[in-house]
C-alpha cells in the first residue's frame, strides 16, 4: 500500500516527464534529393551513403527521387528548398558542370545558388576500340581517324557529356576531325562495339572494364592523374603525354545557398567518416566509382576549375543541346 506522500511523488514525477516531452522532439529528416531514377548509380550511391549518415547524423536520412531533365528538376527543387540542412543535392558533374555549360534552359547557378558540402567519389572515362580496330594507342587512333574516316567517330553515352568533348578536344589537339556520335546510355554503345557496328567510344569504365579484362574491347587510356583501380594496367592520358584531361567526372553533396557554415562541416564531417569505411569503398567500387571525399572548400575549388577547363572547350565545338 502507497502512503499519499509516496503517490504524490510519482504523480509530480509523472506530470513533469511530460512537461519535458515536448523537447525530445526528433530531428527532422535530411533528405537526399536525387536527379535520376531508382536503380541507377547516382540513386545507388545515395542510397548506400544514406545508410551511414543515419549512425554518423543521428538522423533519419531518406533518398527522393526527382528525376528529369538531366538532374536540372532535383537541382531546382533544392536551390528553392529551407536552408537547414534537411534538403541535400546530390549532383554530378555533369549537372553542375556540363549542363551550365551546354544548355540555355537550365535555369540554376552551380556556384551562385548552391553550397559544396562534400564531394562523394570520382570516376573515369575510358577510350574502348574493338579489338579488331588496329590501333594500339591514342596516336594510332587518331592516325587512322585522319586517314579514314570511318575511324573518326566515336560513340558517347548522351550528347554534350563530359564524354562528347574528351572526344572533341582529344581530335582538335591531334588535328583530326572526330566526330561525336551520341546514344541512349553506355548499354547500346557497348553493343555495337562489341560488334564493330563503331569503331570507338569513350564512356565509363565500369561499363568496358569486363570486355577489356576478356580481350573483347581494347582501352587505350582513361582520364585522370592516376590509373584507375578498375584497369590499373590502363595508362592515363597524362602518362601518354596527352595534357588536359586531369579531371575526373564526380558526384557531390550540395545545399541550398544559405545554409550555415555550422550544418555544412558537421554534414561534411558525417560524409567523410562514411566514405573512409572500407566496405564503402569496396561497393561503390562496384559501381564504376572510387570513394572520393573531400571538404566544402575543396569540392568548391573543384566546381571552379571544371568550368573552366570545360568552358572554352565547348565554346569552341560550338554545341549546344538547345
Amino acid at each position: 500500500m502507497h502512503t499519499p506522500r509516496q503517490l504524490l511523488a510519482v504523480s509530480l514525477s509523472l506530470m513533469a516527464f511530460g512537461a519535458s516531452a515536448p523537447a525530445q522532439e526528433a530531428k527532422p529528416p535530411v533528405r537526399l534529393i536525387v536527379g535520376y531514377p531508382a536503380g541507377g548509380s547516382a540513386d545507388a550511391a545515395a542510397r548506400m551513403l544514406a545508410e551511414g549518415l543515419r549512425d554518423e547524423l543521428k538522423a533519419t536520412v531518406l533518398v527522393e527521387n526527382r528525376a528529369g531533365a538531366g538532374g536540372q528538376i532535383a537541382a531546382d527543387y533544392v536551390r528553392a528548398a529551407p536552408a537547414d540542412g534537411t534538403a541535400l543535392l546530390v549532383a554530378n558533374s555533369h549537372m553542375m558542370v556540363m549542363l551550365p555549360l551546354t544548355s540555355r534552359a537550365v535555369k540554376y547557378d552551380p556556384v551562385a545558388d548552391f553550397k559544396p558540402v562534400g564531394r562523394m567519389t570520382s570516376f573515369y572515362e575510358a577510350i574502348a576500340l574493338p579489338a579488331s580496330v588496329p590501333a594500339k594507342d591514342i596516336r594510332q587512333w587518331t592516325d587512322l581517324a585522319r586517314g579514314d574516316a570511318k575511324f573518326a567517330s566515336y560513340g558517347v553515352p548522351a550528347a554534350g557529356s563530359v564524354s562528347h568533348f574528351i572526344g572533341y578536344k582529344l581530335g582538335s589537339d591531334a588535328k583530326a576531325t572526330l566526330q561525336a556520335v551520341p546514344y541512349k546510355g553506355a548499354a547500346p554503345l557497348v553493343q555495337d562495339l562489341l560488334g564493330s557496328q563503331i569503331n570507338a567510344g569513350i564512356l565509363p569504365i565500369l561499363d568496358v572494364a569486363p570486355h577489356a579484362q576478356s580481350g573483347k574491347l581494347r582501352v587505350l587510356a582513361v582520364n585522370g592523374s592516376q590509373r584507375a583501380q578498375l584497369l590499373p594496367s590502363v595508362p592515363t592520358l597524362k602518362e601518354l603525354g596527352v595534357s588536359g584531361f586531369d579531371s575526373l567526372e564526380w558526384t557531390a553533396l550540395f545545399a541550398p545557398k544559405a545554409t550555415p557554415e555550422a550544418t555544412l562541416q558537421q554534414i561534411n564531417a558525417a560524409l567523410s567518416k562514411v566514405l573512409m569505411q572500407p566496405s564503402i569503398k569496396e561497393r561503390l567500387l562496384k559501381l564504376g566509382m572510387e570513394s572520393h571525399p573531400s571538404t566544402p572548400a575543396e569540392l568548391g575549388a573543384l566546381v571552379g576549375s571544371d568550368l573552366a577547363t570545360w568552358g572554352p572547350v565547348v565554346k569552341a565545338s560550338g554545341f549546344t543541346i538547345d
